[in-house]
């Protein structure tokens, strides 16, 4: 059951949690996320990677998504998990032009753009001229870039201004998109980041742009799973919780009947001793992942 090499052939049941998915995805009410909470080894990943296949191929057009792993991240910074996402949605012809043209003049230790962002709020920096072969270090009343031949660096407060428009500026791309077309991202292993990009996804991410209906994008749709997620209720009213968020505290069960056609699907022989071990273990509550794992080191495949 590797996310990693997801075969779809080979995923087993989640209908409950698909229709979900579904009923998201179709924006016919206020909800604008799907939070999905459970125990390690139950399969939310392999479900984020079934719900990443189903927008990859199953519509025309397709639906952009990007799914982030929240602890396999570069650093914990919101500019490191911009990068990501704006990396993934760029495969769906998804362009950030306001976020390219910071990110060339924060790379190139171009503080006089930086600075320009700060200024004007909100200026249109698309036709900004970027130089990104060398170093501009021409800078207004903003503390020092340190040049040494061709190197620069900024000062740790510029470093923290160019993160912060950077990440400011992609926003403000993914806004764009997802007023015109269905988006969607899709965050794992909510537990596992730092608390400090919790915070920031509480309140710069899915605040304004989930939980503000008035301001939201109107086609952003955000998956968020975890061992433990969001307390949702501690930041917003029951009702907006109740309005924006669905919730699979959750998933649901497998049966006998899914123990059997994961059997058949992944190949294996095997005997009705063995499948009986096998929904004994599924009874007795062990995590689908460990119940393959078994099956993996019991069963022989079938011949071909």
């Amino acid at each position: 059951m590797s996310p990693d090499r997801f075969d779809p052939r080979k995923f087993i049941d989640r209908t409950f949690e698909q229709e979900i998915f579904e009923e998201l995805l179709r924006l016919k009410d206020q909800a604008r996320i799907l939070a999905i909470r459970d125990a390690g080894g139950m399969g939310k990943t392999h479900l984020l990677h079934r719900f990443q296949y189903r927008c990859r191929t199953a519509n025309q057009p397709r639906i952009p998504v990007s799914l982030v792993a929240l602890d396999q991240l570069p650093d914990d910074s919101p500019l490191a998990l911009a990068q990501q996402i704006a990396k993934e949605l760029s495969g769906f012809s998804l362009e950030f032009p306001t976020f390219t043209a910071y990110e060339t003049a924060r790379n190139a230790y171009d503080f006089s753009t930086i600075r320009g962002a700060v200024d004007l709020r909100g200026a249109d920096l698309r036709q900004a001229q970027v130089t990104s072969a060398g170093v501009m270090a021409k800078i207004e009343q903003a503390g020092t870039v340190t040049v040494t031949g061709t190197t620069a660096t900024f000062t740790p407060e510029q470093q923290a201004m160019a993160h912060e428009i950077c990440v400011r500026a992609f926003l403000e791309d993914l806004a764009a998109h997802s007023h015109q077309q269905l988006v969607v991202i899709m965050l794992d292993a909510y537990e596992k980041c730092d608390p400090n990009l919790q915070d920031w996804l509480l309140h710069h991410f899915l605040g304004p742009y989930c939980f503000d209906a008035a301001r939201r994008p109107a086609q952003l749709v955000t998956v968020i799973a975890g061992r433990e997620i969001p307390d949702f209720e501690l930041y917003w009213s029951p009702g907006d919780c109740d309005t924006t968020v669905k919730s699979v505290r959750a998933l649901s069960k497998w049966t006998a009947d899914h123990v059997e056609e994961c059997l058949r699907v992944y190949g294996f022989s095997y005997n009705e001793q063995q499948l009986k071990l096998f929904c004994d273990m599924i009874e007795m509550s062990l995590p689908p992942s460990q119940v393959v794992e078994a099956m993996r080191t019991i069963l022989p495949l079938r011949p071909r």
